[in-house]
């Protein structure tokens, strides 16, 4: 499949964005929280994206040459609590189903490291729920190593 990257641009692009938050939500199983307090999470944390107070940030969309966006990553500054200093950090990184296992993802992030690059982070860091085996799998291929692991208990 041939497609490109470009920054988000559009209310297209941000209805698009909003329109894969059942893609992110159906892969997480929280033992704490129902079903729909993860989907109000999901639906309030994309919305962050656009919200210029969370400071230097970007989004990019995975385009084919037919124009049908397939994916999007949404990169910002964060901060390496250990090292004291701000990195980048992947906030969201959606893809279309079937643009799965055909690089999109790994472009999107290849994307994500050179913005944070540009900005100057030595870092790139990112959380991905506990039951996104896929996930889990995609962001260990692509040289992230585990630093923290948050475990929850409803009491």
């Amino acid at each position: 499949m041939i497609f490109s990257i470009r920054a988000e641009e559009t209310d297209a692009d941000r209805e698009f964005i909003e329109g894969l938050n059942p893609r992110l939500t159906e892969v997480i199983e929280s033992p704490a929280h129902s079903k729909g307090d993860v989907e109000l999470f999901q639906d309030g944390y994309t919305a962050t994206s656009w919200n210029s107070d969370i400071g230097k940030n970007a989004t990019f969309i995975a385009i084919k040459e037919c124009g049908e966006r397939i994916g999007y990553v949404n990169v910002r500054e964060g901060m390496d609590e250990i090292a004291g200093k701000k990195c980048g950090y992947i906030a969201l990184l959606a893809v279309k189903p079937e643009a799965e296992g055909q690089g999109v993802a790994h472009s999107l992030v290849n994307e994500a490291e050179q913005w944070a690059k540009k900005m100057g982070y030595a870092r790139l860091a990112l959380d991905v729920f506990a039951s996104n085996d896929r996930g889990l799998r995609f962001y260990e291929k692509a040289g992230f190593r585990y630093e923290t692991i948050r475990v929850i208990k409803r009491i």
